[in-house]
């Protein structure tokens, strides 16, 4: 029996490949890292030529500036929205008179039937939920039954949402309107 010489492509023995072996497979996963760089940063080709002319080194540069344009993007974005949420709404807090006007809760009231669906908007987030339970409690002392109520802070404001069920007696879903505007507006 003769045993065959070991190959010099370094392919059929079942051992480790030889040097050029890896170095090939290295240079294929890094040409499609790069290529995956590329597609990922939409980097149009330079003036001069095509892409394949430009330098790794170059690619990279092109990748770190997009990275950081884009970061400033989300941070501008980010600012634009906390402005638009109320985050910006702190400074015209601080006066008397113009804290009084852009405090003013909104009521808007819908009529199901024998039924209510009030939504209430206040100026500023309740610090301790008295103002909520006092709306609450509000329908309920002008003869209405509370079905569910909860509410929710966006931004500088609180949102009270309040289903309730209307009898007849009492006056009916005027008087409990009527004195639920009386206990929201009484803050």
């Amino acid at each position: 029996m003769e045993i065959p010489p070991p190959s010099a492509g370094g392919g059929g023995g079942g051992g480790k490949p030889d040097r050029k072996t890896t170095e090939r497979i290295r240079r294929e996963q890094m040409n499609k890292l790069y290529s995956h760089l590329d597609s990922l940063v939409r980097s149009a080709p330079p003036a001069g030529g095509a892409a394949a002319a430009t330098t790794r080194p170059d690619r990279l540069g092109v990748a770190a500036e997009y990275i950081r344009q884009t970061q400033e993007r989300v941070d501008m974005l980010r600012e634009k929205k906390r402005e638009l949420t109320g985050g910006g709404g702190g400074s015209s807090s601080s006066s008397g008179a113009g804290a009084a006007t852009a405090a003013a809760p909104e009521v808007e009231v819908q009529h199901l039937g024998s039924g209510l669906h009030a939504i209430l908007f206040t100026g500023a987030p309740p610090t301790d939920g008295a103002s909520f339970h006092r709306a609450v409690r509000a329908v309920e002392d002008a003869g209405g039954q509370v079905q569910n109520a909860h509410f929710s802070v966006a931004g500088a404001k609180a949102v009270y949402t309040i289903h309730a069920m209307i009898g007849d007696g009492y006056g009916g879903i005027e008087r409990v309107v009527q004195r639920l505007k009386e206990a929201i507006r009484s803050n």
